[in-house]
């Protein structure tokens, strides 16, 4: 997974537990424009942003084995992986999960079920922001 600079496709790491749902992600993003790489849990998720790092993170906060504030928590650890944009995708929608995913650096979230076209609204947003 190598992030994308110049001319080349951004690309968004899907963290969730859920391979439909990371199908329907990846077919919406893709259609669009975007690379998309994926990971089933937090273990895996950090195993890969090790070896290279995507323009943009959608993780799941209720997975098994690492959940999403444990990466969130990593993430924001890391001088590096702190860098990288996380936007949660979850069915917890309550205030207080918001709440600290935005402390530890999320910088939105998108609530399950979603409308996929809002979703590549909500990424694309988020990596136009990096670009200025």
């Amino acid at each position: 997974m190598e992030a994308a600079t110049g001319e080349g496709k951004k690309r968004v790491l899907i963290i969730d537990d859920e391979a439909s749902l990371r199908a329907l992600v990846r077919a919406n993003l893709e259609a669009d424009g975007l690379g998309v790489d994926e990971a089933a849990d937090g273990i895996e998720a950090m195993e890969m942003l090790r070896e290279s790092q995507p323009d943009l993170i959608l993780l799941d906060i209720m997975m098994p084995g690492k959940d999403g504030i444990e990466v969130l928590e990593e993430l924001a650890a890391d001088e590096e992986l702190s860098k990288i944009p996380v936007i949660l995708l979850t069915a917890k929608g309550e205030l207080e999960d918001m709440e600290r995913g935005a402390a530890l650096g999320a910088r939105g979230h998108i609530t399950k079920p979603f409308d996929p076209e809002q979703m590549v609204r909500t990424v694309k947003a988020a990596l136009g922001m990096i670009r200025r």
